[in-house]
């Protein structure tokens, strides 16, 4: 008998699309892999006969649709502690969606080189009632109205609220991954701690009162 795998194709496509993501196809040799799995380079090869392929397999599956969803905990969250909930959330959901968009940009790069068609597809289908955009909204929302509620959250409108903060969480992923503003990259949780407090103490002073 021979000896078994070390590692399964699924761990292996898991390591190639993370790579791919992080990377590039460009920017990924088959060693930046294997290294990731404790492999030698050769090794890949018994799942995939080249690089393209293996980048095309790795790229194909799991759908990230189908992929587990790290922002469940937001239903059954605290409305007690919303500064530690959404601190949970933005430290989740932010290399969540960084991950997704990353894939879709190296896909989109590769066609692009490979003079093929190029047009850059997001990894969900934006029309979907249960998209992960609409279920990190739709969590957030109900989390904060329960928190207005529970009087531990002064929030107008949750809606709108909501649609702030994810719009938060998404332009730290367009600043870091598509349009780079700071070199070095502004680390995430220095980010976070801004953005918390801001929502927790504001950011706009009252007017000073001049003196009569």
């Amino acid at each position: 008998m021979g000896r078994p795998a070390r590692v399964t194709r699924t761990q292996v496509l898991k390591a190639a699309r993370e790579a791919f993501a992080a990377g590039g196809y460009d920017g990924t040799t088959l060693a930046t892999i294997a290294a990731r799995l404790g492999l030698s380079p050769a090794a890949l090869l018994r799942h995939a006969p080249s690089k393209a392929a293996l980048f095309a397999a790795a790229m194909a599956e799991p759908p990230a649709a189908e992929r587990p969803f790290p922002m469940a905990f937001m239903a059954e969250a605290d409305p007690a502690r919303p500064r530690e909930v959404l601190r949970e959330l933005a430290r989740t959901a932010i290399p969540f969606i960084e991950a997704q968009i990353s894939e879709a940009i190296a896909c989109w790069m590769y066609a692009k080189n490979a003079r093929e068609r190029s047009t850059l597809h997001l990894p969900w289908n934006p029309r979907a009632e249960d998209n992960p955009p609409r279920r990190i909204f739709t969590l957030l929302e109900r989390y904060l109205r329960r928190a207005a509620k529970a009087g531990t959250l002064r929030v107008r409108d949750p809606q709108a609220a909501a649609m702030a903060f994810i719009g938060n969480l998404n332009a730290y992923v367009f600043f870091h991954r598509v349009v780079p503003l700071v070199d070095p990259p502004l680390p995430l949780d220095r980010y976070i701690d801004t953005l918390l407090d801001i929502w927790s103490r504001g950011a706009l002073a009252a007017p000073r009162k001049r003196a009569s």
